[in-house]
């Protein structure tokens, strides 16, 4: 509180330049309407990039640049001027552990302008998680725990306040999660909409126009109705688009501000109730418009980056801060733009109560911030699957458990219910986006193990819990096997389903009318049919030094049962190739399943940055570039008007669709990875008339004389897709268990294409994740099935969970 009173004798005694322009009307008219600024730092000092030791190595950047922010708004505050800014932290590693540890002035001074009513806490989730994966349940606990924590680390026990706004680590959020954030007492999200590949949702959506782009807006879930307010932010990205200069850019915007149409009060814009007044805008409006004039509406533009980013400490050398002030620190930066008269300074949620929604939209993609704006770069890496199989594992066991708890009545039994509470804190933590990216093409070796820690202590909680459970049990109880969510539809083990049903045999040289059948050729190529619909499935191949490297020495068997093929693809490195085998079985008439085992294997280590490896503690070969273990063709030759669907099932249970329909909102016609489908279970591609689905599955036996039962791998998000639509026709490919690469998109928003290039030469996750699998093997199990019409039938969804 000492803190706080200095503080506040000092801003008695200074006013803003903006508030002295704001008594003037002369100089600032007050029907011109505002473009208010606020800078957001995302704290999270939990780095899969750097280790966990207090120097430039670890989270010691972190501590130095946030102080150096702190001192650059105390500087500017001398001098008249206020910035109001946003924080959001990650409360299990960050709020709860390394600050009050190495950095407690920190806390202390930011508490101290939220108490000044200068700054906002927003929040992020109490385990920086991968919160589209996260199972309901799993959801509610890292938003409920993000404000009020068992660990005392909530943003309500450390600051005394926080308003009701979430920006989510690395943008991820899906639309069936917005009952979840509401529930919760959260009235928004903060997503990027961009002109970079830094992106949330700018691909996905018809260009926003300068009024929606820089004003809340709904976004609702048509399934359910639901909706949840959503604040576009920008990037540093986008000042480079502007010339590297946030001036230039805000003179845009305000060009584009009195340009637009005008409206009224009330005319034009959306608004929903939320519970927030709007009686004191709009009647302002109404005011203005009685006497004839309408006002510019006004925009918010939240410039939001990490903030260990070294844009807030500086770019460029002292010396020629004056030639490139917005890239020379937050101090630079912020006195290049506080001289002009249109723009003000605010907090977003004092904007949000102020201001109605300007829009509405409807995102059906799960959205993140990494390459190819998905979850590439926490799904693709070898170790990805690694861990997540683990948790995958956890999360079976803790449903069995509560399986057994609701059966015998013993939710209120308290040694269990702390067992549960602390499992339940290890998957949290195990599930923090850390433990799988966003570093490329490999983690850092010290975070790997922290994430292959965080995994086992997770398995290990759930068992014990499991076991606690078990012993509760006087008599035998059985659990029916459970794959991973929430669900009581779901997998049954393979094994299961191939003791209850007779495999049908492959239509090699005859087929009955309707029936799925097989057919492979003795160059490794698969052709899955019903009636007319057939779909190629190809050899593996991968690209490893700028080649593309195709199978050989393939050997093929097959009877009128099982399809069996093994090879090798051969590198470009002496000696150097890759094994595989897959074998196929067909289940029914609608199911066929394949296994897969493909080896990697270890090439010498070239081309990798130096300075980066010493960083991560780790080298690779930068050589591989892509791994295509089971590349299926789904659509080829398809006419540009034919609008692909993907339709997918969600931690949350709820069956979601959008469209490959990105070519009319930029120039994308090769889209290289598309990877914003994330499921436990399956997806499908639909043209409306034929459809594919492909589905992991959980414990699978191998088939043949020798046949045992292993864990295959298991992902979050499985399989990217492909768009191509470079040939006048669109070929859609689904690639599970690979690791794809190409150009990174463009958007609608850009203006000089210089942001885009900047972020393709600097960004540290656009690198491809295809050398984390050299000398890495892979073992994993699919089903595919064929069907007609748009969504997947309940009668095929129906046979998956038999």
């Amino acid at each position: 509180m000492r803190i706080a009173s200095k503080m506040t004798k000092r801003r008695r005694a200074c006013k803003s330049p903006l508030e002295t322009l704001a008594k003037e009307p002369d100089k600032m008219p007050s029907n011109d309407g505002k473009i208010y600024f606020c800078p957001r730092f995302h704290v999270n000092f939990y780095h899969s990039y750097r280790g966990d030791t207090p120097d430039e190595r670890g989270f010691g950047k972190d501590i130095r640049v946030i102080r150096s922010i702190l001192d650059s708004l105390d500087m500017l505050f001398k001098e008249g001027i206020e910035v109001k800014c946003a924080w959001d932290f990650d409360n299990a590693f960050t709020l709860g552990n390394i600050l009050p540890r190495f950095a407690p002035d920190i806390i202390e001074r930011i508490k101290a302008r939220t108490l000044e009513g200068i700054d906002e806490i927003e929040l992020m989730s109490w385990n920086n998680g991968l919160l589209a994966a996260h199972t309901p349940e799993e959801l509610n606990c890292a938003l409920s725990w993000a404000i009020s924590a068992p660990d005392g680390s909530g943003a309500l026990q450390i600051f005394g306040s926080y308003v009701p706004i979430a920006r989510p680590q690395e943008c991820m959020f899906t639309q069936s999660h917005i009952d979840i954030y509401r529930n919760v007492g959260i009235e928004a999200v903060s997503l990027y909409y961009s002109a970079i590949p830094f992106n949330a949702f700018g691909s996905f959506i018809p260009e926003l126009s300068a009024q929606k782009r820089y004003n809340p807006l709904t976004l609702k879930n048509p399934a359910t109705g639901s909706s949840i307010r959503l604040i576009p932010a920008i990037n540093q990205g986008d000042l480079a688009e502007y010339f590297f200069s946030a001036a230039r850019m805000l003179k845009a915007i305000r060009t584009e501000q009195l340009s637009e149409p005008r409206q009224d009060a009330k005319q034009g814009a959306h608004s929903i109730d939320y519970g927030i007044d709007y009686s004191i805008d709009l009647q302002g409006e109404s005011m203005s418009a009685s006497k004839g004039a309408s006002q510019p509406i006004d925009m918010l533009v939240v410039l939001d980056m990490d903030a260990d980013d070294t844009f807030w400490a500086g770019f460029v050398p002292r010396f020629s801060r004056r030639f490139v002030p917005s890239f020379g620190g937050l101090y630079s930066l912020i006195k290049s733009i506080a001289r002009l008269p249109f723009v003000g300074f605010e907090r977003p949620w004092e904007y949000l109560k102020t201001h109605p929604d300007r829009g509405e939209i409807s995102i059906g993609q799960d959205m993140a911030d990494g390459a190819f704006d998905g979850y590439s770069s926490w799904s693709e890496k070898y170790e990805n699957y690694e861990i997540w199989s683990i948790i995958a594992k956890a999360r079976a066991r803790w449903e069995a458990a509560k399986d057994m708890i609701a059966a015998r009545g013993l939710s209120n039994d308290a040694p269990l219910a702390a067992l549960v509470q602390e499992a339940m804190q290890a998957r949290l933590r195990a599930l923090s986006t850390t433990h799988f990216g966003l570093a490329a093409p490999v983690m850092n070796a010290k975070r790997l193990e922290k994430a292959r820690e965080a995994a086992n202590r997770a398995l290990e909680c759930t068992e014990a819990l499991y076991r606690a459970v078990k012993h509760e049990c006087t008599d035998e109880y059985t659990e029916a096997p459970k794959y991973i969510g929430a669900k009581a539809n779901l997998f049954k083990s393979p094994e299961v389903r191939q003791a209850s049903r007779q495999p049908f045999a492959f239509a090699i040289d005859q087929s009955c009318d309707g029936q799925l059948t097989l057919e492979p050729d003795l160059y490794g190529l698969i052709r899955l049919a019903r009636g007319p619909h057939t779909v190629p499935i190809c050899a593996p191949w991968v690209e490893y030094g700028h080649r593309i490297c195709n199978s050989r020495k393939i050997n093929v068997k097959f009877d009128a049962r099982n399809y069996e093929a093994h090879g090798i693809v051969p590198l470009s490195h002496k000696r150097a190739t890759i094994e595989w085998r897959r074998t196929a079985r067909m289940l029914s008439a609608d199911l066929v399943s394949f296994y897969l085992h493909v080896q990697y294997p270890p090439t010498p280590h070239r081309g990798y940055n130096p300075k980066k490896a010493v960083l991560l503690g780790r080298t690779w070969d930068a050589r591989w570039q892509q791994v295509a273990p089971f590349e299926i063709i789904a659509f080829e030759n398809v006419s540009l008007s034919t609008i692909i669907h993907v339709w997918k099932e969600d931690f949350a249970g709820a069956i979601m669709c959008y469209s490959l329909d990105y070519v009319g909102y930029g120039r994308n016609r090769y889209l290289a990875d598309i990877n914003n489908q994330l499921t436990p279970q399956w997806l499908a591609l639909s043209d409306g008339v034929h459809g594919i689905l492909v589905a992991q599955t959980p414990e699978q036996t191998t088939q043949g004389p020798l046949s045992q039962t292993f864990q295959p791998f298991q992902s979050f998000a499985f399989c990217p897709l492909r768009q191509d639509l470079r040939s006048g026709t669109q070929r859609i490919s689904m690639f599970p268990f690979g690791a794809l690469w190409g150009p990174q998109y463009r958007y609608p928003t850009a203006v000089t294409g210089l942001g885009r290039l900047a972020a393709i030469c600097t960004a540290e996750h656009l690198h491809s994740s295809a050398p984390s699998w050299e000398g890495g093997t892979l073992e994993a199990s699919l089903l595919i099935a064929l069907y007609e019409g748009d969504a997947p039938p309940e009668r095929l969804l129906a046979e998956l969970c038999e």
